[in-house]
């Protein structure tokens, strides 16, 4: 379908105005670019944040900026012309506050161009000998490949972050035959299927998503050959939900969570309840600054750190229970 693109520039004030005139002409949804807005929100100090970009917490302008489509068609143009005229109506309004320019652009866009550009930017990703290969690529891999086919559409997860990568360079140096693995946080099931792939015997897939995350894992499942009944895809939280912790069952050789340290350093002591002893914790997902908080998370839980690695501010642990 083709569509036109259109933003309006205001100031942080003007957003509510400008909003409900759209919503007068019949646009329902839109998008806010708030910098201002966004500081606030990343700057508030009752907020834990595991990492935020600098530039978030400063806000170098009081514009904003309000996003919406219509249809590049007579309704469409229809609908531009009524916003045209109420914004004229707006700049002479002397008792409304500051609204800025008022300023409207617009561009074309199409689904199948937006398609196509985010398809162009994704490309196989080598990780020691696993190859994470798009779904619409045809890849002709190399003898010693493992291939992981995936489809990235289902946006909660690509392989393509450093943490990932870090968690599958540590399961293919330690992932053996027979092993039971326990995925927690599982997103688009990557760890997971990638482990089947690597030898495993079976894997054990978590989230706390209900329904994306087991759909997305379900997909990418039957997307690459393993048998998948040798997957379990539950949902819920192990950590405040004692029935999803004793639906993972317990006695896996691999526990593997690309998560954040937020949520690692509360799992640590209850690893124990799922693994073997001996059995390898693998957390990922740590930034610089919170990597001591969770090697100490591991040093309480009984885990002896046997490998640490880092990519681009992000740190991987490779941990060993000793019960």
């Amino acid at each position: 379908m083709e569509w036109t693109k259109s933003s309006i520039e205001t100031t942080c004030i003007g957003v509510e105005a400008v909003t409900g005139m759209l919503q007068v002409c019949g646009i329902s949804g839109v998008e806010i670019v708030d910098h201002q807005e966004r500081a606030r929100y990343f700057a508030d100090s009752t907020r834990t944040w595991d990492y935020t970009d600098e530039s978030l917490l400063t806000a170098d302008s009081t514009n904003a900026y309000i996003i919406f489509y219509v249809t590049n068609d007579q309704a469409g143009q229809d609908i531009l012309q009524a916003i045209k005229s109420r914004i004229e109506d707006l700049k002479k309004d002397s008792e409304l506050p500051d609204m800025g320019s008022l300023t409207i652009r617009h561009e074309h866009a199409n689904d199948e161009t937006w398609l196509h550009e985010w398809k162009n930017h994704f490309k196989p990703i080598k990780i020691g000998k696993v190859v994470v290969v798009p779904d619409w690529v045809d890849y002709a891999p190399n003898k010693g490949d493992v291939v992981f086919t995936i489809d990235p559409g289902s946006a909660f997860g690509t392989g393509q972050h450093q943490t990932t990568q870090l968690c599958i360079a540590a399961l293919q140096d330690r992932t053996k035959p027979a092993d039971k693995v326990l995925d927690i946080g599982c997103g688009s099931g990557i760890l997971s299927i990638i482990s089947l792939l690597l030898g495993a015997e079976s894997v054990t897939a978590i989230d706390i998503d209900p329904a994306g995350a087991v759909a997305a894992t379900k997909k990418n499942a039957g997307l690459n050959p393993i048998n998948t009944s040798n997957i379990t895809i539950l949902s819920g939280d192990v950590i405040t939900d004692k029935k999803a912790r004793d639906a993972v069952g317990n006695e896996y050789d691999i526990v593997v969570a690309n998560i954040v340290a937020d949520v690692i350093i509360p799992l640590a002591p209850l690893v124990k309840h799922f693994i073997k002893p001996c059995g390898l914790f693998i957390a990922s997902g740590i930034i610089d600054e919170r990597l001591h908080d969770v090697i100490q998370a591991y040093t309480n839980a009984k885990f002896k750190v046997l490998a640490q690695q880092a990519m681009e501010g992000w740190h991987c642990i490779v941990g060993q229970y000793n019960a």
